[in-house]
């Protein structure tokens, strides 16, 4: 025996749906996200993005935004100003 609840081994199976369908949604973001962070030559951040993905009539959140990037190794350009 596991030692877990009935209910709880049911619960987490009745989600198992809930999870494959929001992690295609999320590899359907960071699709969008890869196209967007390419056509800026690799420039654009997370703050980036995400704006570009909101006039794009993209509702996601912008913490959303930085894990995914952060978890498929998205990284915009940092440029240092001049003096």
């Amino acid at each position: 025996m596991l030692g877990v609840p009935r209910s709880i081994y049911y619960a987490h199976r009745a989600s198992r749906l809930a999870r494959t369908v929001r992690e295609r949604a999320e590899e359907v973001l960071v699709g969008e996200i890869r196209v967007l962070h390419a056509g800026s030559r690799g420039a654009y951040g997370a703050p980036r993005i995400h704006a570009a993905l909101r006039r794009a009539g993209r509702v996601v959140n912008s913490k959303k935004v930085e894990r995914l990037m952060r978890k498929h190794r998205i990284v915009g350009i940092t440029r240092r100003r001049r003096r």
